[in-house]
């Protein structure tokens, strides 16, 4: 389970060995016609709900298209990753290695260039940190002294994928 650490001066992360700084995501520019067509989708599936009585999943819908909008709104803030002799530190947010499972690097510039970390625990998200110009070669070479490096992944993850090529995220 991460441990949020609010990664003061005095909080001790260990050695650092290597750091890069990266936005939280890149904003995504969507048409007039992908938000029309959003808004159809969504409509046609709350007259669905609507319906055949579920309620349940009106609510569902209502509260996710809210969430959806406010967060297109948000703007990206700059975080900091830390690969340290006791831990990863990505923004507030630090995992000794003892509670992190595997790593790979997807390395396809210009387009993808993202380290990913599976975590221990299932119920954690696995992490999804872009590399942005920093060497994947030596982050690899950090990495592999703590942590194993699933060789059989090369790419990005197909949730990742499908998410860009619908412009959620």
């Amino acid at each position: 389970m991460p441990i949020n650490l609010n990664l003061e001066p005095q909080t001790n992360l260990g050695t650092e060995q290597i750091s890069w700084s990266f936005k939280e995501f890149n904003p995504i520019i969507r048409s007039r016609r992908w938000w029309w067509l959003a808004g159809v989708i969504s409509l046609l599936l709350l007259l669905y709900a609507v319906l055949t009585g579920n309620f349940l999943f009106a609510l569902i819908l209502l509260m996710g298209a809210i969430l959806f909008v406010n967060e297109t709104k948000r703007q990206p803030r700059h975080l900091k990753c830390q690969i340290t002799n006791k831990g990863l530190a990505v923004g507030k947010k630090f995992w000794r290695w003892s509670e992190l499972n595997e790593f790979w690097i997807a390395y396809q510039p210009p387009t993808i260039d993202n380290l990913y970390v599976l975590p221990k625990n299932l119920f954690d998200p696995r992490l999804s940190i872009p590399l942005n110009k920093t060497n994947p070669l030596k982050v690899r070479t950090e990495l592999k002294k703590f942590l194993n490096e699933d060789l059989s992944k090369e790419d990005e993850p197909t949730s990742e994928a499908l998410a860009k090529l619908l412009k959620l995220q």
